[in-house]
């Protein structure tokens, strides 16, 4: 089982897990306000802190168990880790279902948060069984699985939601164990014995995972424009149906609509442009791309009036679809085969991270810009956001410079260390 998998099984497989994953965090968007008024009684403003804490909770959890869910993929490979962590976002899908206080709601969120290394373990599946010069396509077809996802996740949600506030999770739920079992009877292992590394704890660690990686100085200014354009992201997860709701007065099905319109576009962007235009101009010049064009969306959103206006950011946002599979790619050029899983868990570290900062301090810009005591601007924190790109654009800009468009590991970190 371990050896020569089936290349097609592997991406689908892996594809799947992606797509579910986005199902069952994009389901929760469109229901949030609701599902808090219903648990807590809160209002839109309150809610939208409670929001921020929970998503804040999630990512301290990731945070810390990310890189080693990520090293233990790395020494005992990545079927143990994906089925682990399909089971726990499983458990994690009922206990949202069943919740009776806020007290439940923030252990569901901490259950998901341990068990989050399906994207690490995924990613890293993805270059154990690819070429380096196909990887940036591959990336592509699970971000537009991760796409689809968030079509399918908040419409799910908001269609769902509008009978029953819990429904949504029971559906996720049964679905992602359904994913667990065809994976426990038909996905193969895909890291190679050869590739395999002992399991150090030291490096296992949120801070040890990216010292180890600094070994590879290309990789941490991107890692760097990475975290920023993370920080900015969070605006739309953490206060999108509050910030929706505040602006056009939508209802969660619309709140869901909405969400899976972006959705649908970021599929299409990456699973059918990724790959051609990343061939054709290169990793570096469709990240420049995809950050202009997400700064101009970020703009738009700050000051939107109305629906139509927020539709036409959606829109615009999602041509910035480039930009996670052209990192990607960049990234795992430039790490060793023994360390891809190390790599993803520094990855998902520093999603972790910014998840951490980021949602706390969206939904209290949100909240004093929404209350009775400030002035009036629900689309302030994407200024922020728009501002955090920005700078991020720069610390690119700046490492483009030394790495280059197609610079080999060893002769890129020698730039950087000159």
């Amino acid at each position: 089982m371990k050896s020569d998998p089936s290349k097609g099984r592997v991406i689908f497989f892996v594809c799947s897990v992606v797509f579910l994953d986005a199902v069952g965090f994009g389901l929760i968007m469109p229901i949030m306000p609701a599902l808090l008024e219903d648990v807590a009684g809160l209002s839109v403003s309150e809610g939208a802190t409670v929001a921020g804490l929970l998503l804040t909770t999630f990512a301290i959890m990731q945070f810390i168990f990310a890189p080693i869910l990520g090293g233990l993929s790395d020494r005992f490979g990545r079927r143990p880790v994906l089925l682990l962590a399909l089971l726990g976002f499983s458990i994690d899908s009922f206990i949202m279902a069943w919740s009776p206080t806020l007290t439940w709601l923030f252990l569901a969120r901490i259950v998901s948060g341990v068990f989050g290394a399906t994207y690490a373990a995924g990613y890293a599946c993805i270059v154990d069984v690819s070429e380096p010069e196909e990887r940036a396509k591959l990336f592509g077809y699970a971000g537009a699985a991760l796409g689809l996802g968030f079509i399918f996740g908040p419409a799910l949600g908001g269609l769902l939601g509008e009978y029953w506030v819990r429904l949504p999770f029971i559906v996720a739920g049964c679905l992602i164990f359904l994913v667990f079992l065809v994976g426990y009877f038909t996905f193969p292992e895909t890291l190679k014995d050869e590739n395999r590394r002992d399991f150090s704890l030291a490096r296992a660690n949120p801070l040890g995972s990216l010292i180890s990686i600094g070994r590879h100085p290309a990789v941490l200014i991107v890692l760097a424009a990475l975290f920023l354009i993370q920080l900015g992201n969070h605006s739309y997860s953490s206060i999108w149906s509050f910030y929706v709701t505040a602006v056009a007065g939508w209802t969660p099905f619309f709140i869901g609509l909405s969400i899976s319109v972006y959705g649908f576009g970021v599929a299409g962007v990456q699973g059918g442009l990724t790959g051609p235009v990343v061939s054709k101009f290169g990793e570096v010049r469709a990240i420049y791309f995809a950050m202009v064009v997400g700064i101009i969306s970020f703009m738009i959103l700050a000051f939107a009036q109305n629906g139509v206006q927020i539709y036409i950011a959606i829109m615009i946002g999602a041509l910035a679809g480039f930009l996670g599979p052209a990192i990607q790619s960049l990234m795992t050029e430039r790490v060793p085969a023994d360390s891809q899983g190390e790599l993803q868990g520094a990855i998902t570290s520093l999603y972790s991270l910014a998840s951490i900062i980021s949602p706390a301090v969206m939904a209290l810009i949100f909240t004093a810009q929404t209350d009775e005591t400030g002035p009036y601007l629900p689309g302030a924190p994407f200024l922020l956001a728009a501002a955090l790109t920005v700078l991020a654009l720069a610390i690119f800009v700046y490492g483009a410079k030394k790495l280059g468009d197609r610079v080999p590991p060893a002769e890129a970190d020698a730039q950087l260390l000159d």
